[in-house]
């Protein structure tokens, strides 16, 4: 089947369904657990994505009866599919890491906000990276490193210091705000045409 085109999501699930058979939603639990930390596709998504392997023959569908609950709906990886992720995997192009933070943004902007609300932010930053960086080291010790969690454990010390490294930089930026001079607001630059 033709896999050209197919969006790195696809990949993904492609991935997920070489853990065994699942639902939509067993895929949508499993992404929290495991690469929802550094891809998280919409739920639409992935019901979205289980179509689509479907009908390139990347993924089987069956539908399972449930008693007094809605037929639900199981997927599995095909032979196709195992080497359509594959033949990803092994492809040598890697794109390029991509920030995408609304918060830095508003940091670059920093010299129009008022203090007290870019301090606040930054310490909910700092927050959430220590919150995730806790959730990371509960994870660490049920992965079998000398086996089958061995790659899953690699992604996991790259969200360690990942995370180690937002909480050390907002330490270190909350405390060079601390230092820098208030200004306020700074002023409207002025747009008017001057006179000659």
């Amino acid at each position: 089947m033709a896999t050209d085109e197919l969006p790195t999501t696809s990949y993904a699930v492609l991935g997920l369904l070489t853990f065994g058979e699942m639902s939509g939603y067993d895929v949508l639990k499993m992404v929290e657990r495991s690469i929802g930390y550094f891809w998280t596709p919409a739920k639409s998504q992935v019901y979205a994505e289980l179509r689509r392997l479907r009908d390139r023959g990347l993924a089987d569908e069956r539908a399972v009866r449930q008693e007094g609950r809605p037929d639900k709906r199981l997927y599995r990886i095909t032979d196709d599919g195992v080497a359509a992720l594959e033949r990803w995997l092994d492809a040598g192009d890697v794109e390029p890491e991509q920030v995408r933070s609304a918060f830095l943004l508003k940091l670059f902007f920093g010299e129009r906000m008022e203090r007290g609300t870019l301090v606040a932010q930054l310490r909910d930053v700092r927050d959430q990276a220590a919150a995730t960086l806790a959730e990371l080291r509960a994870i660490e010790p049920r992965l079998d490193v000398d086996g089958a969690g061995f790659f899953p454990y690699l992604t996991l010390t790259a969200g360690l210091a990942h995370c180690e490294a937002t909480c050390r930089w907002a330490d270190e930026a909350l405390a060079l705000i601390e230092r820098h001079p208030e200004r306020g607001r700074a002023a409207a630059p002025d747009t008017t045409l001057q006179e000659a």
